[in-house]
């Protein structure tokens, strides 16, 4: 939801349920557990955004993945999609003080492999 968010492209929970390859009471429960949760606002016929909560959880894991690929890409020489494939792996398993020596050896880089945009929180 975040990355379709940053790309200006919310999508409805049947979109969602395409773009993940599930069947659409599926999407609902994960949803549903999601706003259980607090991540996550549903209403009816609306399209679910990201709480407060969700959202500062996206920013931290989704600022994790992309440090952790450029680093992977810089420092193993990994392709571009073998270090996004691999950061999806971990990004959201390191600690943030990990993560935080990883960027200052990148040297707080502002985009990611794929050109998004990478924000900092002032440490």
């Amino acid at each position: 939801m975040y990355r379709l968010n940053e790309s200006h492209n919310p999508s409805s929970v049947s979109a969602l349920a395409k773009k993940f390859n599930v069947r659409l009471p599926t999407a609902i429960g994960i949803l549903d557990n999601l706003q259980a949760k607090g991540l996550v606002i549903k209403k009816p016929w609306k399209i679910p955004e990201l709480s407060k909560k969700g959202m500062t959880m996206a920013e931290t894991i989704m600022h994790q993945h992309r440090i952790i690929e450029l680093y992977l890409n810089a420092t193993l020489g990994l392709s571009s999609e073998t270090a996004c494939a691999e950061a999806s792996k971990i990004d959201y398993l390191l600690d943030g003080e990990v993560i935080e020596k990883m960027c200052k050896a990148l040297n707080r880089p502002s985009q990611c492999l794929h050109g998004n945009p990478i924000r900092h929180k002032d440490h």
